[in-house]
């Protein structure tokens, strides 16, 4: 059995900005193994962390969306505009 570490596993991610500081290659990926499995990302320059979001959030969001979407089609808002010249 291969030797596994307790410590963070970090890796760079090539070609993402930070969210905060808009710094180029310089965000992080941690994955920490103990006490509790977590993996976020961090940023190398200014030490902005963040998390995913939870799959229940995204699910709810993308349904929210996903509710205006048919009823902006069965109210008929939606389509397309012609300008007059």
């Amino acid at each position: 059995m291969r030797y596994q570490s307790d410590r963070p596993k970090r890796r760079f991610l090539a070609g993402v900005s930070c969210p905060k500081c808009q710094a180029m290659d310089a965000v992080v990926q941690v994955n920490v193994v103990t006490p509790e499995p977590d993996e976020y990302i961090e940023c190398t320059e200014c030490q902005h962390t963040e998390h995913r979001p939870d799959p229940s959030v995204i699910s709810a969001k993308n349904h929210l969306e996903d509710q205006l979407t048919r009823d902006a089609m069965t109210t008929g808002t939606s389509g397309t505009i012609k300008f007059k010249r």
